[in-house]
C-alpha cells in the first residue's frame, strides 16, 4: 500500500498515459487472477487519487483477469437474518463483477470462478435453477481465452448449451463440479459442441475425468477427447468397437495420467489393447479393465502396457483370457507391477478352472511378476488352500497382503502356517462362502434376511 502510494507523488502523476498504464500492469498478480478486493490492484490503483482512478477505469487489459469467490453459505442459514446478509453479500458481489467485466472493453478474458463447498443444499441438484455467477460470466463468452469453474452439477448446464461459435477464443476450460466427479455429458460430444472450439487447447476437468455416456464411446472420439486433457490425472471410458474404425496414426499424450479405468463392452483385451496403442502414458500406475467375460486377443494391449515402467497396479478379471494367455499377459507386464486383482466371474464351462494349482505353480516355476506386494482375488473356487500356502511362502518376505474371496467353502486352515508371515505386519484375509445363515435384527426379534456368509 505505502509503496503505491509514493506512485502518487507529483513526478509520477505527469508522466504520459501510456507509462502509467504500464507501471499499472506490473502491479497486477503475476501467476493468478485479480481478486475483487480493495487492497489489491487494480481496485488499489484507483483509490490513490481520481486522475490514476479515470486511467485505470479506462484500462481495459487491467480487468481483463478476474476471480470470483462465491460467498460461503452461513451454517445458520435457516435464519432469516443470516439468509438476508448472505442475499446482500451474493448481490454485491455479483454487481461488482459485473462492472470489472464492463471495464474490460474488448480484451480476451481470463476468469476464474469459485463455489464455496458449502454451497446451498437446498437448490444444489435443482436443474431447472440457474447459478447467478454463471449467468454473469456467459455474456462475456465471446471474449473467454482462459476459464476455470468450481461450480455445483446444476450450473454445468449454462457451458452446455454453448457452442463453438460463442467461444471464439477460448483457448483453456477446467471445469470441477463440487458435489460429483466431472461427468461427461453426451451433449458434450455433439458437433459443434463447446469442446470443438478452434483455439481449444486444453480441457482440463479437475483431477478425473469420466467418459461413459449412456452409449459407450468410439476409440477415436475418446482419443480426441483426451488430446485436450493435457493434465488428465485419472480417467474411466467406456469403448465400444465400430467395425471398420481407423484410428489417426497420432499418438496422443497423456503425461500426467496415472490411473484408467476402461470398460469395453465387447473384446475387451482387443479393444482396450486399441485405444491404448495410440495413447502415451509413460507415468501409468494403476489399470483397470472391466467388461465382458469375452475371451480376445491380448497382444496389443500387453505391447502397450508393457511400456509403461511405472505401472504398480492392475485390476482384470480372468474370463477375458484364453486359458493359456493369462500366465504369457502376467509374464509381459512390466517388473515394477506390485499389486494384482484378479476377479472371477465364475460359471461352469471351460474357463472355470483358469485360476487353479496349475496357474499358481506356474507362477512360482517362472517367477512371474517378482515385485508383487498385494494379490486380491475375487470369487476363486479351483484354487486349493495347501496351493495358496506354497505359493505365500514361496514369495515371501516380498508378498505383504493376501485378500482372498472364495466361492467354496473351507479345505484347511492355512492362517496357523503363515503365523510368523503375519507377525512381520503382512496381511491375510481369506473369505469362505458357507451355508446360508441369518443377521438377527435387534429391532424385530426375527429373522432378518437370508445372505450368503461371505459375500
Amino acid at each position: 500500500m505505502c509503496r503505491l502510494t509514493s506512485l502518487s507523488s507529483l513526478p509520477f502523476r505527469r508522466l504520459p498515459r501510456d507509462i502509467i498504464e504500464a507501471i499499472f500492469l506490473a502491479c497486477l498478480p503475476a501467476h493468478r487472477n485479480c481478486v475483487m478486493s480493495a487492497q489489491e490492484a487494480p481496485v488499489l490503483l484507483g483509490r490513490i487519487c481520481s486522475s490514476w482512478r479515470a486511467i485505470s477505469f479506462s484500462a481495459p487489459r487491467l480487468w481483463s483477469r478476474l476471480h470470483v469467490a462465491k460467498p460461503t453459505v452461513p451454517y445458520n442459514i435457516n435464519s432469516t437474518t443470516a439468509v438476508c446478509a448472505y442475499e446482500a453479500k451474493i448481490a454485491q458481489r455479483l454487481e461488482v463483477a459485473a462492472a470489472w467485466l464492463r471495464r474490460s472493453g474488448t480484451c480476451p478474458l481470463s476468469v476464474s470462478l469459485q463455489s464455496s463447498h458449502h454451497y446451498d443444499l437446498r437448490t444444489a441438484y435443482d436443474t431447472s435453477r440457474t447459478d447467478p455467477f454463471m449467468d454473469i460470466l456467459i455474456p462475456f463468452a465471446s471474449r473467454w481465452k482462459d476459464i476455470s469453474v468450481t461450480i455445483p452439477t446444476f450450473a454445468v448446464q449454462a457451458l452446455l448449451d454453448l457452442k463453438e461459435h460463442d467461444v471464439p477464443f477460448l483457448e483453456s476450460l477446467t471445469i470441477t463440479e463440487i458435489d460429483v466427479e466431472f461427468r461427461i455429458d453426451p451433449t458434450w460430444l455433439s458437433p459443434g459442441s463447446l469442446l470443438s472450439a478452434a483455439r481449444l487447447s486444453r480441457f482440463l476437468p479437475h483431477g478425473g475425468l469420466t467418459l461413459m455416456p449412456r452409449d459407450a464411446l468410439s476409440c477415436q472420439i475418446i482419443l480426441d477427447i483426451l488430446a485436450r486433457c493435457s493434465r488428465l490425472q485419472t480417467c474411466k471410458v467406456g469403448v465400444v468397437e465400430h467395425e471398420g474404425e481407423h484410428l489417426q496414426d497420432s499418438i496422443v499424450e497423456c503425461l500426467s495420467l496415472h490411473s484408467i479405468e476402461v470398460w469395453c463392452y465387447s473384446s475387451p483385451l482387443d479393444n482396450s489393447g486399441h485405444l491404448l496403442s495410440r495413447l502415451s502414458v509413460p507415468n501409468l500406475q494403476d489399470f483397470t479393465l472391466g467388461g465382458a467375460a469375452v475371451p480376445s486377443n491380448s497382444i496389443s494391449l500387453l505391447s502397450s502396457l508393457a511400456t509403461c515402467t511405472h505401472l504398480q497396479s492392475i485390476s482384470i478379471t480372468c474370463e477375458m483370457f484364453y486359458s493359456h494367455e493369462l500366465v504369457d499377459f502376467l509374464r509381459g507386464l512390466p517388473p515394477t507391477l506390485q499389486c494384482l486383482c484378479i476377479d472371477h466371474q465364475w460359471h461352469p464351462g471351460p474357463l472355470s478352472s483358469l485360476l487353479d494349482d496349475n496357474f499358481f505353480v506356474t507362477l512360482e516355476t517362472l517367477a512371474v511378476l517378482p515385485a508383487l506386494e498385494e494379490l486380491i482375488m475375487v470369487n476363486n473356487r479351483e484354487l486349493s488352500d495347501e496351493a495358496l500356502l506354497r505359493f505365500i511362502i514361496s514369495r515371501m518376505p516380498t508378498l505383504r497382503r493376501v485378500d482372498i474371496k472364495f466361492d467354496r467353502e473351507m479345505q484347511v486352515d492355512i492362517l496357523p502356517s503363515l503365523e510368523s508371515f503375519l507377525e512381520s505386519g503382512a496381511q491375510v484375509s481369506l473369505t469362505y462362502t458357507t451355508d446360508f445363515c441369518y443377521d438377527v435384527s435387534p429391532y424385530l426379534g426375527l429373522p432378518d434376511r437370508p445372505r450368503l456368509g461371505t459375500w
